[in-house]
């Protein structure tokens, strides 16, 4: 009699023992899987040979007619009155920098976070500094490869010339 009752009671507490065990194994696997983060997306600019690739498709090299045809054309106009005005330097207005932030920079319409965004300056990315903010956080700057113009946060910006 009390045998029987003892295995009873081993059935049952073994039972349950492999139900909550197996429970509990189940759940951490679920929140494991549940809280782990996301792999990191990979976009075409983050690629530093995709980006190259980019840069040389948008620079088309120029043709050996365009070329030639220019000093042939130059040689008719070449009087001394006729001297072209030089061009004002990038130097003139302000000092050439880069952005010192490995992640890039956004460019704003105006020197403030609440701004809308018109584009993105990378890491490296030199550009010209045309006019700083009044309280020196922002500067207003202008891009080498696009010739666009917008706001960047100064702090993470640095000083190449």
């Amino acid at each position: 009699m009390w045998s029987g009752l003892l295995k009873v009671f081993l059935g049952f507490f073994l039972a349950i023992s492999i139900v909550a065990g197996g429970s509990y194994l189940l759940a951490r696997q679920v929140i494991a899987q549940l809280t782990a983060p996301p792999p990191k997306p990979m976009f075409p600019n983050d690629n530093p040979a995709v980006r190259q690739a980019q840069k040389k498709i948008a620079k088309p090299s120029p043709s050996p007619k365009v070329v030639q045809a220019a000093p042939a054309a130059a040689k008719p106009a070449a009087s001394p009155a006729a001297s072209p005005s030089p061009s004002p330097s990038p130097q003139a207005e302000g000092y050439t920098g880069q952005v010192s932030l490995r992640r890039g920079l956004n460019l704003r319409t105006e020197p403030s976070r609440r701004a809308s965004k018109i584009g993105i300056v990378t890491y490296n990315q030199k550009f010209t500094v045309l006019e700083e903010s009044p309280d020196k956080q922002w500067v207003k700057v202008r891009l080498e490869a696009t010739g666009k113009e917008g706001w960047v946060f100064a702090t993470h910006t640095k000083r190449v010339d």
